[in-house]
């Protein structure tokens, strides 16, 4: 053999080590997060350590995560490049305290404030192939926890035929037509070529596998839509819109269902989005149809704790009986925390006293018949308000707002006929009367104590469990309360720790 021909043989061997080798290394870096920490709260400067990790999987209690990390008052960010087969992966985060994650550069997570350990979920559509994950933490005082796993919790995308059509109505023939791997559009301007920007339609079909059982499917629009399931119209919001989800229960009994989207786009923001998620198990056989005693609540979701602007979402729910958790009303539309929710309906109630009972975590208002029975409007852990009234029979609108914060969230409410005689409405109230003057800290650890009622401002002092503190103020929406510690030290902490000897938004409201 000549030397040119061994030279080339070793090289072609050298190039195949080398290209082994860099496959192997891409698999392992693919099984394994890069962590780096910081000794500040908020990821700033250059992190101390930089090390690999093969699960972000952490529970440092007391201690820190590194012996050149600050037990308290540090931040880590941890990235990562995934494969993921295509479907819906549902993120599960566990955080005490702040948490952030991001597929993608998008974020599905955000719980950045100081918190006892917890967990949020959030399920996200994932295309087939590699995607980015980043997760930004921090633990301000007490205890350190910081977990993140994800699970497919629907199989890959269906392929969708889509029709797009130059006008508003689905006319004539389709301009265009082609496959697409999933309903999911914010479109900027024309949502392919030979399509306008405005003033067009389209029509998604596609034969979809399921299994037996009750699915919801959530469509979202700016502006209009339709949506059939196994033949049947469940979704029917033929109008000029901004971006609003609707839902819509359906039962089916296995096997291959055909469903159809239909959407118009008369101008501006264009959105479609099309998903669903099994909610129970396999269908009941058909029942003989029986009159509805009570008629569907109409369910006003917001993505803001105060009911402001129009609703992400709006849905018909047979009850307010939610016990919801840590997980969203309506995950990937509705957030985890930081929502509110107006549900309304019409009864028919016999005359007599009626007592209204609403379990809240966390505020909550009630109007029968146009007058409010219950104004617990705070932050607080899941407890029972009552009200009553006396009505006089026949249709009785009544009208429930929710508010949730952070953590737990539960809404649910009762009634019940007390008398068939009149008396005066009683509107319900937190426990206790007057200003409170002291609180005892429980429900965590430690609870930071700050300069402000602010996450941004400094931390001047912790509260431990069982601690007794003096009560100053509040700010406007009762979510911070100024204490004054023992050894005269002044801060604002979280309402939500402290139980205080009477109603916490009866304190005077402090501008600072």
């Amino acid at each position: 053999m000549s030397i040119k021909r061994i030279v080339i043989l070793l090289v072609l061997l050298g190039t195949a080590v080398f290209a082994f080798t860099t496959n192997a290394q891409q698999a392992l870096a693919a099984t394994n997060w890069t962590a780096k920490y910081y000794n500040n709260q908020n990821l700033s400067g250059s992190p101390v350590i930089t090390v690999t990790e093969s699960n972000l999987d952490h529970d440092w209690g007391d201690g820190a995560p590194h012996q050149n990390i600050n037990i308290d008052s540090f931040s880590a960010e941890w990235t990562r490049n995934e494969y993921f087969a295509p479907g819906t992966y549902r993120f599960i985060a566990t955080m005490d305290d702040g948490m952030r994650v991001f597929v993608d550069n998008n974020p599905v997570i955000d719980v950045w404030y100081d918190s006892q350990v917890h967990t949020v979920t959030a399920d996200v559509y994932l295309n087939g192939g590699n995607h980015d994950i980043r997760v930004e933490y921090y633990e301000a005082g007490g205890k350190a926890v910081a977990r993140l796993s994800w699970a497919l919790v629907s199989g890959a995308s269906t392929l969708w035929r889509a029709e797009y059509f130059n006008n508003t109505s689905l006319a004539g023939n389709p301009s265009v037509i082609r496959d697409e791997g999933q309903i999911n559009y914010n479109w900027a301007g024309s949502p392919v070529s030979g399509i306008s920007a405005d003033m067009f339609s389209v029509r998604w079909t596609a034969n979809v596998p399921v299994d037996a059982g009750v699915y919801r499917f959530t469509a979202t629009a700016d502006d209009g839509v339709r949506l059939w399931v196994n033949n049947q119209l469940v979704i029917d919001q033929w109008r000029e819109q901004t971006a609003t989800s609707y839902t819509a229960d359906v039962s089916v009994t296995g096997g291959t269902v055909p469903v159809r989207m239909e959407y118009y786009e008369n101008g501006g923001t264009a959105v479609a989005a099309l998903t669903w998620s099994r909610i129970s198990g396999a269908a009941p056989p058909p029942a003989a149809p029986q009159p509805p005693t009570i008629s569907q609540w109409r369910g006003e979701y917001y993505n803001n704790r105060d009911l402001a602007g129009s609703p992400v979402a709006v849905r018909d729910d047979s009850a307010i009986d939610f016990v919801w958790g840590s997980s969203s009303p309506i995950p990937n539309v509705v957030n985890s925390d930081h929502f509110s929710v107006r549900w309304t309906q019409t009864v028919n109630l016999p005359a007599g006293q009626y007592t209204f009972t609403a379990n809240a975590d966390d505020g909550v208002r009630l109007w029968v018949n146009g007058q409010q029975i219950i104004n617990a409007w705070t932050i607080h852990n899941v407890q029972p308000f009552y009200g009553t009234i006396s009505l006089p029979g026949g249709p009785v609108e009544i009208r429930m707002e929710y508010f949730e914060y952070s953590g737990l969230a539960e809404a649910r409410l009762t009634w019940s006929s007390t008398s068939g005689s009149s008396s005066p409405t009683t509107p319900s109230q937190p426990t206790g009367t007057g200003v409170p003057t002291t609180a005892t800290m429980s429900g965590a650890a430690h609870l930071t104590v700050r300069s402000g009622p602010s996450l941004d401002s400094e931390a001047v002092g912790y509260l431990s469990n069982g601690q007794s503190v003096t009560l100053l103020g509040r700010d406007a929406f009762t979510i911070w309360i100024k204490v004054r510690e023992a050894d005269g030290t002044e801060g604002w902490s979280s309402g939500r720790y402290l139980n205080a000897n009477a109603p916490l938004a009866n304190l005077p409201i402090l501008n600072e």
